[in-house]
């Protein structure tokens, strides 16, 4: 009797032991600091998202499903029209002109506090996969390498483009160094070491992108996973897919026929509106894009961090006329500071801390990433002046006010005067005008009210985008006291940013 109540005594002990392990394991949980993952699309239409009432041929699953899961944003915008400005300002959290960048001359200055810096001194594994475009295509060293700016791992490429199949050393043979990494042909990089890859971009990048995470599941990390889908070439698609497809092959540049005035002229006749079946091969990066997303999900689900992991989903830019991507109801495309240039996509997920399947229309920017990760981590921010806000209390109701009343944009050339070409019918100025649009100016949101001056013809638009979201009806003689209250305030935004170039080596580039 004594040695069964001893045996019984024992037993009840080791299941009250198992049970207080797993109330401390599960606290642990509860308490531990959740892990983020950032994804970046590079030039998707904001009608190419399917849960945003898309383009009849778009089908986009998965991402619908992030969306779903979290509170997807209609009035989102980032910094600027064009891929690397942009990045930089969610990175910082500051407008990319305080240090002087308008255009694709973009660099970081050492001063500047990026995201990743951020979270890896508060303990954060920072690990970065994909596509940079921070700067100049330098290689390690430089403050637009990732492990400059406080990213402990990177694999990927650096520059603009990122060839979809071409990934290894000797495949550069015969290119120029500058038409090379214009096209974005050749190895990845693995930190500090270069590596030739086989495969197809999208799928090399989510590989990497599942491996670091299956590696950092044990400790908080921040992952920025950065697609180069579906930015141009998208006539490039692996020769299988083409054959099952029923396209035909469009061939890549051959730098035996020439040298750059050559190439620009193989450019110009290659992307949109020259691409054969130009929309299909788009929608086909799509699709494998929303794969890619949806087996970032599924991990998170299968190694039981989903209900721990931070996502957000932001595009970089407007989808771009070059590669058939559809920004409707939005007027324009990337290039240019039409709603189809700068609003995009953004969707944020956070799960047990806000809402899932929200809408909010009031206007939140990319440059608010920055602050919001701050506060979702109780992470002090740096002593500078930040141009984006904390958007958490917004989500959930808590202050309901417009996050952003005012937000201003600069196109490339701020003076408006036009661009002088050599060759007027030559293949840079036919580039060039394939942006759509006046790519000079600037462009002011106040409320529900955008501000457009077109540089080129020095006119004003005005339009009410409460109800005129494709800005169709130009109402700025019948406002003229906004035109002149938007039009003074953005003066006075611009003085205040040009203090700030006294502290900066001003960039000049271009796209080429």
């Amino acid at each position: 009797m004594q040695r069964k109540y001893i045996s019984h005594l024992f037993i009840l002990s080791c299941l009250l032991l198992q049970v207080l392990n797993g109330c401390i394991h599960t606290s642990k949980k509860k308490v531990s600091r959740p892990n983020i993952l950032m994804i970046v699309t590079d030039d998707q239409g904001y009608a190419d998202f399917s849960a945003y009432g898309g383009s009849e041929d778009v089908q986009t699953p998965h991402l619908d499903e992030l969306a779903s899961k979290g509170t997807r944003f209609t009035n989102a915008y980032v910094s600027m029209s064009v891929c690397s400005p942009s990045r930089m300002a969610m990175l910082t959290g500051r407008q990319q002109q305080r240090w002087g960048v308008y255009n694709y001359g973009a660099n970081f200055p050492d001063s500047e506090i990026t995201l990743a810096e951020q979270l890896r001194a508060n303990g954060y594994q920072t690990g970065m996969v994909g596509k940079t475009h921070y700067g100049p295509v330098t290689g390690p060293g430089h403050k637009g390498f990732p492990t400059s700016h406080g990213f402990d791992y990177f694999f990927g490429k650096e520059g603009g483009t990122m060839d979809y199949n071409r990934h290894k050393q000797s495949d550069r043979d015969g290119f120029t160094t500058k038409m090379a990494n214009h096209l974005g042909i050749g190895p990845f990089w693995d930190n500090d070491q270069q590596v030739d890859m086989e495969g197809y971009s999208t799928d090399i990048i989510l590989d990497k992108s599942l491996q670091y995470i299956d590696e950092h599941k044990d400790n908080p990390f921040f992952l920025m996973v950065s697609f180069n889908a579906v930015h141009l070439f998208t006539h490039q698609i692996p020769e299988d897919d083409l054959t099952a497809m029923g396209l035909d092959k469009v061939p890549d540049w051959d730098p035996s026929t020439g040298d750059w005035d050559e190439y620009l002229e193989w450019y110009v006749n290659t992307v949109g509106p020259n691409t054969p079946q130009g929309r299909p091969r788009y929608l086909y990066h799509l699709n494998k894009l929303d794969d890619a997303i949806g087996a970032l999900n599924s991990q998170l689900k299968e190694l039981g961090l989903d209900d721990n992991t931070i996502v957000l989903f932001i595009s970089d830019n407007g989808g771009s006329p070059r590669t058939y991507a559809d920004n409707a109801p939005l007027k324009g495309n990337k290039y240019i500071l039409e709603e189809g240039g700068i609003r995009v996509p953004f969707v944020l997920s956070w799960p047990n801390h806000l809402p899932e399947g929200k809408v909010y229309e009031p206007t939140v920017s990319g440059m608010d990433i920055f602050p919001t990760l701050h506060a979702a981590l109780n992470i002090e921010l740096p002593q500078k002046h930040l141009d984006g806000k904390n958007i958490l209390p917004y989500i959930t109701g808590e202050n309901t006010d417009n996050p952003h009343e005012w937000l201003f944009w600069t196109g490339f050339h701020l003076t408006g005067k036009p661009l002088v070409y050599d060759d007027p019918n030559g293949a840079l100025a036919r580039h060039d005008r394939t942006y759509n649009g006046d790519n000079t100016g600037w462009a002011v949101r106040y409320q529900n009210w955008k501000l457009r001056y077109q540089g080129r013809s020095d006119a004003y638009e005005l339009y009410n985008l409460e109800n005129d979201i494709s800005e169709q009806v130009n109402l700025a003689q019948q406002h003229p006291e906004l035109v002149t209250k938007m039009t003074k305030r953005f003066f006075e935004w611009h003085e205040e940013i040009k203090k700030d170039h006294k502290n900066y080596e001003l960039p000049e580039s271009s796209e080429f």
